[in-house]
């Protein structure tokens, strides 16, 4: 066990970094940014790892056990198919900021305070049937979320460089167990990785609400454009 240990703390250590790549920051932060909050922001997070991770998993065993070698045509659509994610999922935060009438609400309860985002859009039904198809979409709409970090989470596995940080050095002892004992590490750093991050991201959103309500509005602007541009150049350079 302990000469594998380098391997293992090279696993945790290119995860732990690997996680913080531009396009995978923005994409959580893109998904955090349509519904900001602690609780959603990290298990935007997590889910997204989860994917990450389960489908270098998939690969390792494919590669090691099944003796298959992932497809180049396929990374290379997976590589395009970021680019363009990262356009969408700005766009739709562009379009629901302007559909949505998003105000800050401030409540005091005695000497308590609270303050929190409210949608005008979707605060009043305006009958007992009204209410039941609200619901009803809402119910969807939160199945939707909560799988689409995880399908974000394995294109991003396919694309870019995971593959190489996590397969490579796993090729290279030749030794199933050890492989997959790799890929675990490595996408163990990845996940605790993006769980700081999303704190992180996620305490200064909550900071900015508070304290500079008008500038956190406009920085979710800035990030939806910030994802569409990035988004741009990725397919520039995939191209």
């Amino acid at each position: 066990m302990t000469e594998i240990m380098p391997l293992l703390l090279l696993g945790f250590g290119l995860g732990f970094m690997h996680a913080l790549d531009a396009d995978h920051i923005m994409a959580v932060s893109v998904l955090s940014n349509q519904k900001p909050g602690l609780s959603k922001t990290l298990r935007h997070s997590l889910n997204w790892a989860l994917g990450h991770g389960g489908i270098l998993l998939a690969a390792g065993v494919l590669l090691f056990g099944l003796g298959i070698h992932i497809p180049h045509s396929l990374q290379y659509v997976a590589e395009l198919s970021v680019g363009i994610l990262l356009v969408v999922l700005g766009v739709i935060c562009l379009r629901r900021f302007s559909q949505d009438s998003i105000t800050l609400t401030r409540h005091r309860h005695g000497d308590i305070e609270h303050i929190h985002w409210q949608s005008v859009q979707g605060s009043h039904s305006d009958s007992h049937g009204s209410k039941s198809t609200h619901s009803n979409h809402e119910n969807s709409a939160k199945k939707y979320y909560a799988h689409k970090p995880v399908l974000i989470g394995m294109l991003h596995g396919l694309a870019g460089s995971a593959p190489a940080l996590a397969l490579i050095p796993a090729v290279a002892r030749g030794q199933f167990g050890e492989a997959v004992l790799y890929l675990v590490i490595f996408s163990l750093g990845v996940m605790l990785s993006m769980l700081f991050f999303g704190l992180g991201f996620a305490k200064i959103q909550q900071f900015l609400s508070v304290r500079y309500a008008r500038f956190f509005s406009w920085s979710r602007y800035i990030i939806a454009f910030l994802s569409i541009g990035l988004g741009g150049f990725w397919l520039m350079q995939a191209v």
